[in-house]
């Protein structure tokens, strides 16, 4: 026997598929992030320099809004492996087994809930996560709708 240490065994190669958002969206997102940004920022500066921490505040929210935007949208990715599919935010990732997967429904909640989402649907009825529908688009979802063999319903106005 030699005292060297074995090399572990060889492992199949693991398969993941990932789903980025579209690349117009991301850009669109980081130049909302940089024009509200930038604006709050100059105005948390100029009312700190005045004396005044409201500033504070100002930049708090600031922060809070670009962290949402980039969270929302620039952020996240959907990726697929043997066993799982789910969603990899700075916050709040999610996953579940594929085999749990039913299908995945687009749907727009209305004007009061906001924009068109997409909710990956278990057998049981009960949904896995939410994603924001346009930031992948219709396409790239319905690729990986056809890659999972599950379906991809929703009507073509919530888009």
């Amino acid at each position: 026997m030699s005292a060297l240490p074995q090399p572990p065994p060889a492992l199949p190669a693991l398969q993941i598929l990932v789903v980025r958002p579209l690349r117009g969206m991301v850009v669109i997102s980081w130049g909302i992030i940089l024009a509200v940004g930038g604006s709050l920022g100059w105005m948390s500066v100029s009312i700190l320099l005045q004396g005044k921490l409201s500033g504070l505040i100002i930049a708090a929210v600031g922060l809070l809004f670009a962290a949402w935007i980039y969270n929302s949208v620039a952020g996240a990715y959907l990726w697929v492996d043997d066993e799982l599919v789910g969603v990899s935010r700075p916050w709040r990732s999610a996953s579940c087994l594929r085999s749990e997967l039913d299908y995945l429904l687009v749907d727009n909640p209305g004007f009061r809930r906001g924009r068109p989402r997409c909710s990956f649907v278990r057998k049981d009825g009960r949904i896995a996560f939410r994603v924001p529908a346009k930031p992948y688009g219709r396409a790239q979802l319905a690729s990986m709708a056809d890659y999972l063999k599950v379906s991809l319903t929703g009507s073509g106005s919530d888009w």
